[in-house]
């Protein structure tokens, strides 16, 4: 079946870039109904089988499409879109090599709105004075965003080009702008963490930055507290004491610190963590418990460690001693802390440590060794352990359950559900995320 009919076409082989009216005729499955998009379009159906000449309209271009390079395609706006972006769901055909770019364009142009085109042209432009501005759309194909040509993300999930292919469109969202960026900084940035207002950096240097969230990344601090590369950091609310947070780091020199940055004030030396660890310490984090903080680092040869974290006010369990802060005018106490439990958690680095969602009395792992370990903090006891086929180089909770996300050498990122009670053991699943 032969179908003719009016479109907007490009001098390229993408039809919807330019606003020009040509005659296109494509050769497609005799099972398709006849369509009508809209009034712009004007569908005519020819039962011929033999192919029809076309010919020249004036000073317009033709794009002739054989049956290869063509494929059907459904547009549907995804769930919880703005319905005004919503066009005609009923399959048309288009070239199999169109891209993300080529399906927005088709789309806006449903939508009666500007299309942007790669090439000037001023009769084009003079038409489009009253329309819309043109949307950006991105789209998911078999619920994955569609990074390639439409034909091959089709034929890599496996499904029928006889049929329409089904493409959800949204409206992408834009690259952030390069406003609010700070300078460059002197050295490699390692590690990164960050509380509502202050953003916290540990650096190759040995050094920790803060940041102002509100100031457009404007620097606001700066303290020498290693004398090695920092490789983990972790910061809080101080319990009861606003506008005051707690920054923990540690480093390739076996050294772990916690200091305390009060806004208007410089940030100064808190606690030195000794007795624990024995080698680089590569990840840290802490927990606010309203009351106290408690934090958990973990180790290049795979040794946990749990610290009870001194309060400002009290030392009655901390060894005072002196120690001069570098750059510093005058000495300051630094209390020296030791671990409340240490154990073997893993043979091999931590690379990330978690808190459970539900419980502070758990803790979640991830390891050089493969392996993702959940583990009961007063008894030591592992209650649970995921393996994997990577190494693990780096761990993040979702905000609301016990289900991470692992990040991996082979640009991979891995979902693990650690939730796990007494009635199903095998609640867990792996789930693969990779950039297209």
């Amino acid at each position: 079946m032969r179908v003719s009919f009016f479109i907007r076409a490009s001098r390229a082989t993408n039809f919807c870039q330019r606003k020009k009216f040509c005659c296109c005729t494509l050769y497609v499955p005799c099972t398709i109904p006849p369509l009508k998009i809209n009034t712009n379009f004007e569908l005519e159906l020819v039962s011929t089988q033999r192919p029809v000449q076309t010919t020249n309209m004036s000073d317009h271009e033709m794009i002739e499409v054989s049956e290869g390079e063509q494929i059907r395609i459904s547009l549907v706006l995804a769930k919880g879109q703005d319905s005004s972006l919503e066009v005609p769901s009923d399959p048309i055909a288009i070239p199999s090599t169109t891209r993300k770019k080529g399906l927005s364009a088709i789309i806006n142009h449903l939508l009666d709105r500007k299309v942007v085109t790669d090439d000037n042209d001023s009769s084009s432009e003079s038409d489009d004075e009253d329309k819309l501005s043109a949307i950006p759309f991105d789209f998911l194909l078999n619920k994955k965003l569609l990074r390639m040509s439409v034909e091959a993300a089709a034929r890599r999930e496996g499904l029928s080009l006889e049929e329409a292919v089904e493409i959800q469109y949204f409206p992408a969202r834009e690259a952030p702008e390069g406003e609010g960026s700070s300078e460059m900084l002197p050295d490699w940035i390692s590690a990164m963490s960050s509380t509502s207002d202050v953003l916290c950096t540990g650096n190759c240097d040995g050094s920790i930055r803060l940041f102002s969230n509100s100031d457009k990344f404007s620097q606001i601090d700066i303290a020498k507290s290693h004398s090695g590369p920092i490789k983990c950091i972790s910061s809080c609310q101080l319990p009861g004491v606003d506008d005051s947070i707690m920054v923990a780091s540690g480093s390739m020199d076996q050294t772990l610190l916690t200091n305390v940055y009060e806004k208007g004030n410089t940030m100064s030396l808190h606690a030195v963590y000794s007795g624990g660890h024995m080698s680089s310490i590569n990840s840290v984090r802490l927990l606010n418990n309203k009351d106290n903080i408690t934090m958990a680092s973990g180790d290049w040869d795979g040794n946990l460690c749990i610290w009870k974290v001194p309060s400002l006010h009290n030392e009655e369990q901390t060894k005072p001693k002196t120690k001069k802060r570098k750059g510093a005018a005058t000495k300051i106490d630094v209390q020296e802390v030791s671990p409340t439990y240490f154990f073997k958690a893993h043979s091999s680095n931590i690379s990330g440590i978690c808190w459970g969602f539900d419980s502070p009395n758990t803790l979640l792992t991830s390891s050089w060794d493969h392996s993702i370990k959940s583990w009961d903090v007063e008894t030591q006891n592992n209650i649970l352990t995921l393996n994997g086929a990577k190494v693990a180089t780096c761990l993040g909770r979702c905000h609301n359950s016990d289900v991470v996300a692992t990040g991996h050498p082979d640009c991979t990122v891995r979902l693990w559900d650690m939730r796990s009670n007494s009635k199903n053991e095998g609640n867990v699943f792996d789930r693969t995320l990779r950039p297209r």
